[in-house]
Parts: C-alpha cells; structure tokens; sequence
C-alpha cells in the first residue's frame, strides 16, 4: 500500500515492494499422496537476494509417475514491478512476460527437478509464476536490488549530459543499505565539482523526490531514492558529484557535464576490447588508453565516448593491482563523457595467473565503472541503447569444457527484449545499439555442441538468446547501426551476414577491433551525425 511520509517538511511517496509479496523467500510446496505426475511440488532461488548483473537459477521440482511417462512443458512468467534507466532518467516501471519455456519428460522416478537460469535485468519486485500441463500455478516472490551502494546514476561509466535550453533536471538515483528498523537513509547535501577542481556548487531546493525501499537481506532493507535538481544557475562544463547521506560519503567523478545547447551534427567515438590488465600480450594498455584518450581529446573532440566491452581483461581483488582503477584513471583522462557496457571479460575472476574463472557477476565492473548493465540515452535527437550482450556461454553452458566454438554471449534475455520494445528503445527517431557480442555474422558454428541457425546470417561468436528477435527489433524499428565488439576484428554486415559497401543499408551490424591490442591498428570508430542520422563510421589508427 503507498504512504504518504512527511520528513522535514518534504513529502514523499512511500512504496515498500514488501508490502506487495514476500520478497527472497523461498517458496516451498510439499508433496503430497494426491501430486498428480508434472505437478509443481517445489519453487526456490539458488540466491535468496538476487542483484543486478548476478546469474541465478529457480529450481523447480515435479511430481513424477509410477506409470507411463509423459511430457510437460515447464512456463516461467515474470510479473516485474521496478526500475528502468531511461533517456537519462530512472523510472518506476511494470510488466509481464514469460521468462522461459522448458519441455520436460516425466517419468517412473518420484521426482524431477530442473534449474532454469534467470539472469536478472529489472531492480525491483518479482513475482514468478510457473506452471506444467495442467498442475495449479505456483508463485515464487522475489527482490532483486543493485549490486552496489551509492550513488547509481549517474556514473563515470554512464554520466548525466545536461542541457539547459531543453530545460533539462539533474536526476540522482541513490541505493544505501540499513537495518530494516533503523531510520530511512537522508540525502544531507548533494554538490558538483569542476573536474578541475576548480569550483564547486552545492544543488539546493530539489524539485521531486520519489522514495522507495525493497528487502535486500534477513532484516536488511534495500533504500531507493530518486531526487531532481534544477541545474540553470550552474555554468556549462564537466563536473564530479558528491553526495553525503545520513549514513555514507558517495561520490563518481566525469559524471555530469552542463551545456547550453544540444547539437543535430556531432561525432561519437568507439572504443573496444581494450583488454586493461592482460600480461600475455606486450602492449602497456593502461598507457596506450591514454594516448587514444589524449588523440580524442585534441584531434577528435566528441560528444562522448563509447567502451563496447572487455575494457579490462579479468579482475582479482587479492591482487595489489586493481585494474579497474587503472581503467578509471585513463578515463579521467578523456575530456568527453565516457558511456560503458559490459563485456565478457567483466565477469572474469582470476586466482591463479592465465586461470579465467567466467560466469562471475558484475559486481566489480558496477562498483568501479557503472553500476547499470542497461540503458538508454536520448541526444542530438537520436537514441543511444547500451545493452548487456550477457555472460561467458560457450565455456560452461553447452559443454562443460575450456573452449568451444558455439555462441559466446548468452545474448538477450526476454525481460531485455521486453524493455527495449517497451522502454529503451524509441523508433520514431534513428537508434544507435551498442552491445559487447556480435548479433551477426558471416559463418556459423559447426564444433561440437553448436547451436542450430535458421537464420539467413551466421552465428560464430554471437549472442545466443534473441538473437532473431534482436535481429528482428533493429530490421522493424529505425536502428541504424549496432556498435559491438568481442571479435577484434573490423567488419560491417547487413542482417543477412553479408558484407557491405552500401554504407546506409541500416541496420549496419558493425564489428570493431581492439583498441589497444594491435600496436599497427589501435584506434576507434567515429561515427559522425549530421542533422540526427548517421552519415559514417570508418574504423581509424588514431596515430
């Protein structure tokens, strides 16, 4: 039920996601001498409290038979109340959508069990509906909150582009954790700082304040608090922000940058693969980062900056060396917004040197670079949508082996797609995507283990789920080009996998070398936007 809570004179909207289900617990349904063969007889979560970025798994138990077997088909429906990065701002949003779709075979053993992996994309409420055959539906009530605390948005992996003539507010979305008896966390003072350090300015009389809190733990609740800050009296330039609380210090630098005027003709840089912290190749890639980002800045000048993935190799917090600070302080470097997503090397945990661990969660690429895996940016009259391509598949999912040739991102999940139809995405305008793993190619797997295509264009090296659907959404609704990364190679596709020299047969599937990685080839793509549609986008050495 919503409140209405008055603190300090301030109203605010009160909407405790507990008071709708019972989120983190597992739900549990005995079985009985009257369980029917297929019927629901258990539903729980390999993790109680699931986080942003954290693949988990519901494990599901079915009654089986002393007689024939039979065949049901196991569906996963997510009822989702929850929050939604979007045109630079956080939004309350709901939905419904079938997770998943599982056929299993029941047969003379007491019981089955499956686990169905359930990559979580929406930070809120989850009710889980499942169902087989004709067995009573079963609910499974869920909370999913961010993988870190502080300040969520904006970020130094995906900062705030403010512009005064579009009357445009500084959103803040701040996530800090407490006892669940103890008071709800306070913002105390909220300020922005020239990156120079130059001059400071303290955001007064914030004009709305929405607030809001799930469980995040036994007795430990998750608050939300989403503020907006009219921004006019502050002169144009790039700042850092602070933010203090009743209970912590937060603070991302390069995270807001004012302007006066939003252009139509502007270029945007990519920048992939870089590979921060990999020893078994010589080039120094923290160094050479720089000088791409010292190029930018002085030959390039651009709106802001794309990372298209594997911005860093792999990360081991037992280490001396933390390369995500090394990644942060080269991209202090860049005069320009730095816009992030995701890769598969994110994921990556190491305890024994050129031992890759994959299938980790995200949690150090949230805590030092972005706390978002999904968003969306309008500007310039064009909409930007950065997707999370997924985690490592090919290693563990099909064949539990080091390496095989089948699909390497677990691709797009149904709540993805399901958002970026509904939310992300705006077709009425021209859309750019930008994701870690190909969507296209021109071969197909064919190791052991691969995935059967029937699509016109190959497979190798791609997204495993929605891929078609993906492919689908950018053919029916204005998508440009879709920036990926992940095969260091430079090559421009159509939807049919072919090459192309028709350089606006959108949508472009665009694949971009590595950054750093080829000491003859290190640069970027340049995409260059004249009156809010894309006029080019050569891949050049930046020397």
């Amino acid at each position: 039920m919503k409140k209405i809570v008055v603190l300090c004179g301030i109203i605010l909207l009160v909407f405790p996601v507990s008071s709708v289900a019972v989120p983190g617990q597992n739900v549990i349904f005995s079985k009985t001498e009257k369980a029917s063969p297929g019927e629901i007889i258990a539903v729980s979560c390999s993790e109680p409290y699931p986080t942003l970025g954290q693949p988990v798994n519901l494990i599901i138990t079915m009654a089986g038979t002393t007689g024939k077997g039979s065949n049901e088909t196991l569906t996963v429906t997510d009822e989702f109340s929850g929050f939604a990065m979007t045109d630079g701002e956080m939004k309350w949003i709901s939905g419904s959508l079938t997770e998943s779709q599982t056929n299993i075979t029941i047969g003379i053993l007491p019981s089955y069990t499956r686990k169905i992996p359930w990559y979580p994309t929406v930070v809120g409420n989850h009710t889980l509906h499942v169902s087989a055959g004709a067995s009573s539906e079963k609910q499974l009530n869920l909370s999913v909150g961010f993988d870190v605390k502080g300040i969520i948005t904006p970020s130094l992996g995906c900062p705030a582009i403010i512009c005064k003539n579009n009357t445009d507010q500084l959103s803040i979305t701040l996530s800090d954790e407490r006892v669940i008896t103890e008071e709800p966390t306070q913002i105390a003072k909220v300020s922005l700082q020239t990156i120079d350090g130059t001059d400071s300015y303290q955001l007064e009389d914030h004009i709305g304040k929405w607030y809001t809190w799930i469980n995040a733990g036994e007795d430990i609740a998750e608050d939300e608090i989403i503020v907006s800050y009219d921004i006019n009296s502050i002169p144009e330039g790039f700042y850092n922000i602070t933010v203090i609380t009743t209970t912590g210090n937060y603070t991302w630098p390069h995270a807001v940058q004012i302007i006066n005027t939003e252009p139509t003709d502007y270029t945007v840089v990519q920048l992939s693969d870089i590979h921060l912290g990999k020893y078994s190749n010589p080039v120094n890639k923290k160094k050479e980062l720089t000088r791409l980002f010292t190029y930018i800045n002085e030959i390039i000048h651009p709106e802001f900056v794309i990372l298209s993935g594997d911005s860093v190799d792999w990360y081991n917090q037992k280490s001396h060396r933390n390369v995500y600070v090394d990644l942060q302080q080269a991209i202090l470097q860049c005069d320009s917004p730095v816009y992030t997503v995701p890769g598969n090397h994110e994921r990556y945990g190491n305890s024994l040197l050129f031992l890759y661990s994959p299938y980790k969660n995200l949690t150090p690429y949230h805590r030092y670079l972005n706390p978002l895996s999904d968003y969306s940016l309008l500007y310039g009259a064009m909409n930007f949508v950065f997707l999370d391509s997924g985690y490592e598949y090919s290693r563990w999912e099909i064949q539990p082996q080091i390496w095989n040739t089948t699909p390497e991102g677990s691709g797009l999940t149904n709540t993805q797609m399901y958002l970026l139809e509904h939310t992300w995405g705006t077709p009425q305008m021209n859309q750019i995507i930008t994701m870690h793993h190909p969507a296209v190619n021109d071969k197909n797997d064919t190791s052991l283990g691969a995935l059967p295509n029937d699509l016109p264009s190959g497979n190798d090296e791609c997204i495993a789920f929605n891929r078609g659907a993906f492919i689908t959404y950018c053919d029916e609704n204005n998508v440009s080009v879709v920036l990926t990364g992940h095969t260091h190679e430079n090559h421009v596709f159509t939807s049919l996998g072919k090459e192309t020299t028709n350089y606006s047969a959108w949508p472009l599937f665009v694949q971009t070398d590595s950054a750093t990685m080829n000491r003859q080839n290190n640069g970027g793509r340049i995409i260059q936007i004249h009156n809010s549609a894309v006029v080019s986008y050569e891949y050049l050495p930046f020397h």
